[in-house]
């Protein structure tokens, strides 16, 4: 998700805050359901642990999302499968760009 000029902005909301990023057409549809998924774990664990802020339900969500793009990342290193590495690349952009 670099700054390119091809690029286009969209706002993403992530547990009710909005995130303005730059996006590829070709990103915003998976970079979309992403941000479902993480909501939806959200209000997961904020359902399952409502002693908690939205913060530490957000950095829950975020930890299994890491956990599981390791376990990935270290079947993808055991393997062969150079499609699989591809996509856990895209997604490990994807992921930085967000955050970052």
């Amino acid at each position: 998700m670099a700054n390119a000029p091809d690029n286009k902005p969209i706002t993403v909301v992530i547990a009710g805050r909005p995130y303005p990023i730059r996006v590829t057409e070709g990103e915003e549809k998976g970079l979309r359901a992403l941000v479902g998924e993480i909501n939806d774990r959200f209000n997961d664990f904020q359902i399952k642990y409502r002693d908690r802020d939205k913060q530490d339900c957000l950095v829950m969500t975020l930890l299994t999302y890491a956990s599981e793009l390791r376990s990935a990342r270290e079947q993808a290193d055991s393997g062969s499968d150079d499609a699989l590495r591809k996509r856990l690349a895209q997604l490990d952009k994807m992921v930085e760009g967000m955050l970052g």
